[in-house]
């Protein structure tokens, strides 16, 4: 995935006025990109450097790329994760947005791609449409753009919190610090990258895997940074009491079948996901966090 991803970069036009470089952060214990880098800087239209960081955690990666940018005077940060392929015009459609809708950060749109036929209680997610321009809370790593005043030392000074070194959630934490010292977050739909689906995460365990870590990383970076209107939600009593409503839910679903057997597993799926999301928000309230990325890929 990471060749197809890189080669959907490399090809981008630099949006007008700009000077364009791509940072690969590699983050194994040894290099295991520098072939991979040399091919793709050989078709590139701008500069590809390959950077070592071998101090091993997602934060950590993203924090050289971070230190990488500054040294070179980047105006503008780019992220895109290592298993997207994006569109034509992605980049050039992103900075242009991000400067005609005044955002200190901006972030594009993400398509799933599933295949035709899904296995049981698994469901295809994707992010609802979006307005052009849009406000937004919180922003991903997986498309989007952020200002040079955010991590520079003088000004924002930000960096990804690298104690959720290998839980995850360290971008939604980062962008939602942002927000709290002032920045513009927003959305766009005209910059586009898109996610296939591989089969290993096509299953319910992952999915409800991946459920119970948002939930635990969301919940602990909503408590450090004390979120409005969400730490009641977030109290261990109303988590219990929407875990047992879950619970009660899926008992009762067989009365669902009546309507048909769509509604019956729709119904089953969206409560399993959010009883393991409150489960997770539940587990980091007493102090407890998963680490999905200890190994590659996580869950």
């Amino acid at each position: 995935m990471l060749t197809e991803c890189l080669r959907s970069v490399v090809s981008q036009e630099a949006p007008a006025g700009c000077d364009v470089e791509l940072i690969l952060i590699d983050n194994n214990p040894v290099p295991q990109t520098t072939a991979i880098a040399a091919t793709i800087a050989a078709e590139a239209r701008f500069p590809v450097t390959m950077v070592h960081e071998s101090e091993p955690g997602i934060p950590q990666a993203r924090n050289r790329g971070v230190e990488e940018a500054l040294a070179r005077g980047a105006d503008w940060i780019v992220c895109i994760d290592d298993d997207e392929i994006a569109d034509p015009r992605w980049l050039a459609n992103l900075i242009e947005a991000g400067i005609a809708h005044k955002g200190d950060v901006v972030m594009g749109k993400l398509v799933k791609i599933y295949p035709e036929r899904l296995p049981l209680f698994v469901l295809p997610t994707n992010y609802p449409p979006r307005r052009e321009g849009e406000e937004l809370e919180v922003a991903y790593t997986h498309n989007v753009a952020f200002a040079r005043w955010l991590v520079d030392p003088e000004h924002g000074g930000l960096r990804f919190d690298e104690s959720l070194r290998f839980a995850g959630g360290s971008d939604s934490h980062f962008f939602r610090r942002a927000r709290k010292i002032g920045a513009r977050i927003v959305g766009t739909e005209t910059s586009v990258v898109r996610e296939s689906q591989v089969p290993e995460r096509l299953t319910l365990k992952w999915q409800l895997r991946r459920e119970y870590r948002v939930g635990a990383g969301m919940a602990r970076s909503e408590a450090r940074l004390d979120v409005p209107g969400r730490q009641r939600r977030r109290r261990p009593d109303q988590l219990i009491f929407r875990i047992f409503r879950m619970i009660v839910t899926i008992i009762l679903s067989p009365l669902l079948l009546v309507f048909g057997f769509r509604r019956f597993e729709t119904t089953v799926a969206a409560a399993l996901r959010k009883l393991a999301a409150s489960a997770g928000a539940l587990s980091a309230h007493f102090g407890k966090l998963p680490n999905p990325y200890r190994k590659l890929d996580g869950y």
